[in-house]
């Protein structure tokens, strides 16, 4: 299953139904199993095989298979494997705007309110320690069976479990106090790094100069790759080039284009570092990528 980390392009479900569930998605190739990314909408990771430590802004969180992880809307997050084991994960990705009552009413001023103004952080990592935690893990597993099912008012059923989720993560913290005091490292930092990738995504295409991304923050070259290294934990380098592997896939599984055209198109100006640099990420030629797709699409355009 292919994965993006364009957070402008990505569309999570639709307007009437803003949830996107993805089912069972296997780690790959080498160490990094979610690319650094963020998005408006909030998400829970379940964690179906292996161990994996994840990024949430700068704090770090390990999450064993049978746990889960709530990602909170906007945080930059990423992750890598925890051991020699693949991971398999599941992820329900969903905005806020669905949980949401029509009118103001106590559910909305106590509850929602604050979890969508982020004056309420509820808790990140999920284990199986307690029966409240299994209990939303069991609501997890619910929400991913049932959306991939399209079982009878799946959608109805989706909405409710979210809200038993909160409303157990809402019980866990006593009246008036919220987990704003939570660690979460520099806001600044987050904000700049942000500030970066959005520069990154808007001009992979054109030739990127370290002076010029470390401009977009106001860093020298060196500071800018240190930093950058400490939030993505990918060089300034590794990020664009696996960026424009990424949006390369997407031409190659859509478009006929040539090779060195589609290498052209997403910012590289050598076919052979393309190659190269391709072979890397994705274990294989852009050429042998192509091939099931064409394929595919070979079958479904001959005539019967």
């Amino acid at each position: 299953m292919n994965r993006e980390t364009l957070r402008e392009n990505r569309v999570h479900g639709h307007p009437l139904y803003p949830v996107s569930i993805y089912p069972r998605v296997e780690q790959l190739n080498g160490q990094s199993i979610l690319d650094c990314h963020w998005h408006d909408e909030m998400e829970f990771i379940v964690l179906h095989q292996g161990s994996a430590v994840f990024q949430l802004d700068m704090t770090y969180v390990e999450v064993r298979a049978g746990e889960a992880l709530f990602v909170n809307s906007g945080e930059i997050h990423s992750g890598m494997l925890a051991s020699e084991e693949p991971c398999i994960f599941s992820a329900v990705v969903f905005s806020a705007d669905l949980l949401s009552s029509p009118d103001f009413d106590i559910i909305q001023e106590k509850y929602i309110d604050p979890l969508m103004k982020k004056s309420f952080m509820p808790r990140q990592h999920i284990s199986e320690n307690s029966e409240w935690e299994k209990d939303i893990l069991d609501a997890l597993h619910r929400i991913i069976r049932e959306n991939e099912a399209k079982v009878p008012a799946y959608e109805l059923s989706t909405k409710a479990h979210l809200l038993r989720i909160f409303a157990l993560l809402s019980a866990q913290v006593p009246l008036g106090e919220n987990s704003k005091s939570r660690p979460t490292g520099s806001h600044d930092k987050v904000e700049r790094l942000k500030t970066a990738l959005h520069y990154i995504h808007d001009h992979y295409a054109e030739p990127l100069k370290l002076k010029e991304l470390a401009g977009q923050i106001n860093m020298s070259e060196g500071h800018f790759c240190r930093f950058f290294k400490q939030m993505t934990q990918k060089s300034p380098v590794e990020y664009v080039n696996h960026y424009r592997v990424l949006k390369a896939c997407k031409l190659l599984e859509n478009t006929d284009k040539k090779i060195v055209e589609v290498a052209m198109d997403v910012g590289f100006d050598n076919l052979s570092y393309f190659i190269t640099v391709f072979k890397h990420h994705k274990g294989c030629t852009p050429s042998k990528y192509r091939k099931p797709f064409e394929e595919q699409a070979y079958v479904l355009t001959e005539p019967v």
